[in-house]
């Protein structure tokens, strides 16, 4: 990944994590956007994220997919990259492979 690609992941991911914070308002659930990641030709953007509790995450990617337009609309007003990509929510497994693995380790010791 080049530097150019970490700008614009870097600048999504706190761009995506306002818009959920300010746009997805579902009572005791808390989202957290993990990574972006965006293809070589910036036509794609995945934005990662992980949900707690875990029984929510159906819930909240619903309301994203709901909400993609708005989000697209939100980024053109506040990105400032020449070529706009399309985005795609998606829950962050490797995160949640993470917090197991650090929950069973947790318990051995």
């Amino acid at each position: 990944m080049n530097k150019r690609q970490e700008k614009a992941n870097s600048a999504i991911q706190k761009l995506a994590a306002g818009f959920i914070q300010r746009n997805i308002d579902i009572a005791g659930v808390m989202t957290t956007v993990t990574r972006v990641e965006t293809s070589p030709g910036f036509g794609e953007a995945k934005i990662f994220f992980s949900v707690w509790p875990e029984e929510k995450e159906e819930e909240v990617l619903k309301a994203l997919k709901n909400n993609l337009g708005d989000f697209y609309e939100y980024a053109k007003k506040n990105l400032k990259i020449k070529y706009m990509p399309s985005f795609k929510f998606e829950v962050d497994t490797g995160e949640k492979t993470r917090f197991k693995i650090e929950s069973i380790l947790k318990k051995q010791r």
